[in-house]
């Protein structure tokens, strides 16, 4: 019993994987919706979260995230692309491009050499966590 919950979970579980044909770690999933509004929801809820650099096109919007690590006590910001696909009745979420930003600069994780492992299994602790956020589109704005 223990050993099936453990595959279904495995099997269900969010994380990193590298896209070979990009060569960039990415989280991908694809999600069926009989929302007819599920394009513009996205848009709003990537403005209620801050993502920045918001562009949108007929079949797809993205944007970048960002969310923070501390390491040894020195924040560490993981940045990423957030992007949504759209075809009918579903939608395909994709984080991907991930950024490592100290006071040293900007690293990609795919550049990460030794600290990759570490480095993937650190965002792969925070996806469920991103995820969730961003697919909240039922949230209600508080008015003043």
């Amino acid at each position: 019993m223990l050993v099936l919950l453990g595959i279904s979970l495995a099997s269900f579980s969010q994380k990193l994987s590298l896209n070979e044909s990009t060569n960039f770690y990415e989280f991908s999933k694809i999600v069926k919706t009989n929302d007819g509004k599920i394009k513009e929801k996205f848009i709003k809820r990537f403005k209620q979260i801050n993502l920045e650099d918001i562009e949108s096109s007929e079949k797809s919007i993205k944007g970048t995230g960002v969310t923070s690590h501390l390491a040894s006590g020195i924040p560490i910001a993981i940045m990423y692309l957030v992007k949504v696909d759209f075809k009918e009745k579903k939608y395909k979420l994709t984080l991907t491009n991930f950024l490592l930003e100290d006071q040293r600069g900007k690293h990609p994780l795919e550049g990460m050499r030794s600290y990759k492992k570490r480095w993937i299994k650190k965002i792969n602790k925070k996806l469920p966590e991103i995820i969730s956020n961003i697919e909240n589109l039922n949230t209600k704005e508080e008015e003043w």
